[in-house]
């Protein structure tokens, strides 16, 4: 049915600032009254903290592509100067993380209103391209090497500065993927995975060694091909999880089913409704919501309550929701009855999530309602068609509105 929108912005809006986008609210209350830990408070706070450890990872990166360049060209070992490559890229990667992060910082403008936080998932598309490029590089070369295989001068030295590369990556992947928990940055997680899997490369190199010192034969090839795959493998998942995020994923149900619920103890709320929500970024997020309130509310009256849930879904989730409203008369007789019979009618029909938003209008004997639909339904107008046609037979003294939604949250 219409439904009359209030499109106030929370209070919250105003204070977003020089940047023109919501500042991330510290440690949220969770919708189970947990705490959920959340991006730093201050978005430049926040920006910082992913800058520093991309920072991080450059030195540390640069420092060992150094070193093992150095190895790798002094044993003649083709796999150490591979692995120097590598981490000159995660070095290159690191900086792709930065630069996205500071460009995601840049305030809104008359061409992106709402910012540019999407960028960062630019930057961790870049960053995951170069995981899976690297495991479809070093797969080519480990296949090379097995198909050419050459022994290499190793020494004591060689064995030291791999095996501190090793335990250098392991700290570098952990730190960094807690960073990228407390930020809630999509650049660094998979900068941090990369980091884990350069370890593993990293590990079989010096398995490698170990083999061709101790018995004068090489494997390095054999277990640098099944490393490759595995890091193109993970670099494969991690572009599908980032692509789909760029597409837009459903609501997470607990997030959903909170919200509801906590827009719905708002009185004089009968139900929260059509709850949509959508990311611009890490942490910024924009949504609407339709509440089903008394339709003897005044306009001054849906409008402070609009103005109430807003402010508190902003301070509470860090989320800029605008209300939409659904008029309800639970005192009226018809009312009641058509809200208690049609409801079961309609949920009988097969591809029926839910009904809300029921209407009686006296004056024409029609009754206007909503319907959520699951995505199995294909044909919308014989969906709707079908549940029309079943009430009208029914009860033959009325006509029948339906509304079909999109199932965004159920």
């Amino acid at each position: 049915m219409a439904s009359t929108r209030t499109d106030e912005k929370p209070t919250a809006e105003k204070t977003a600032g020089k940047t023109g986008r919501a500042p991330a609210s510290g440690a949220s209350r969770g919708l189970s009254g947990e705490s959920i830990p959340y991006a730093p408070a201050d978005e430049r706070d926040r920006n910082a903290v992913v800058v520093r450890c991309g920072a991080v990872g450059i030195v540390a990166n640069v420092a060992l592509a150094v070193a093992k360049a150095a190895i790798g060209f002094a044993s003649n070992s083709l796999a150490i100067v591979l692995d120097a490559v590598n981490s000159l890229t995660d070095a290159v990667s690191s900086v792709v993380t930065i630069v996205g992060v500071k460009l995601a910082a840049r305030p809104a403008d008359r061409e992106h209103p709402m910012g540019y936080g999407r960028v960062e998932y630019l930057s961790a598309l870049l960053v995951a391209a170069a995981v899976f490029a690297t495991g479809i590089v070093t797969l080519r070369d480990s296949i090379l090497k097995i198909l050419h295989p050459t022994l290499s001068a190793y020494d004591w030295v060689a064995v030291v500065v791999i095996v501190l590369s090793i335990a250098v990556k392991v700290w570098l992947g952990l730190y960094t993927r807690g960073k990228a928990r407390e930020t809630r940055s999509d650049a660094l997680d998979a900068s941090g995975v990369d980091a884990l899997f350069d370890a593993l490369v990293t590990g079989a190199t010096l398995v490698g060694i170990a083999v061709t010192m101790l018995w004068h034969v090489t494997i390095d090839g054999w277990v640098s091909a099944l490393i490759s795959l595995v890091v193109a493998k993970s670099g494969w998942d991690m572009l599908r999880s980032i692509v789909s995020e760029i597409l837009g994923e459903r609501i997470d149900p607990k997030l959903a089913r909170g919200l509801r619920a906590e827009i719905a103890s708002f009185p004089p709320v009968i139900g929260a409704h059509d709850l949509f929500l959508d990311s611009f970024g890490p942490n910024e997020m924009i949504g609407s919501v339709h509440l089903e309130v008394p339709a003897n509310m005044t306009a001054m009256e849906i409008d402070t309550l609009s103005r109430k849930i807003s402010d508190r879904v902003y301070r509470e989730h860090n989320i800029i929701l605008t209300c939409g409203v659904y008029g309800a008369d639970p005192e009226d007789p018809e009312w009641k009855k058509f809200n208690d019979s049609i409801r079961a009618e309609v949920m009988a029909h097969e591809g029926v999530l839910s009904m809300h938003g029921l209407y009686v209008d006296h004056d024409h004997d029609r009754v206007v309602f909503d319907v959520v639909r699951d995505f199995s339904v294909t044909d919308v107008e014989a969906f709707k068609g079908r549940i029309v046609d079943d009430l009208e037979k029914r009860h033959p003294d009325y006509t029948f509105t339906v509304h079909v939604d999109v199932d965004y949250a159920e």
